[in-house]
């Protein structure tokens, strides 16, 4: 398999993470074009790499969702998804 194809495979698992967290919850139905976190979903796959730590994963996920939708995202929790995307890109 082709670097591609494993960025499109680790993108679509990682979209899956993030629309199974949902941050934005009901405030998700505003946006037409969520596209399931795709962009979030790339984003987030530019900044980690093999070595980045579960918290990083969690803090750069947070990051991302509030600076891309202009909303604060309640933390808790969200460390179960960070670990979830952590398996993806080992």
């Amino acid at each position: 398999m082709d670097n591609e194809a494993i960025d499109k495979m680790q993108i679509k698992a990682i979209q899956k993470v993030l629309t199974d967290w949902n941050p934005l919850g009901e405030y998700a139905k505003r946006f037409k074009d969520l596209d399931n976190y795709y962009a979030e979903s790339i984003d987030l796959l530019f900044y980690i790499d093999k070595k980045s730590s579960p918290a990083r994963i969690n803090k750069l996920m947070i990051e991302i969702i509030e600076e891309a939708f202009n909303v604060n995202v309640d933390p808790k929790g969200s460390m179960e998804y960070a670990l979830k995307i952590r398996q993806i890109i080992k």
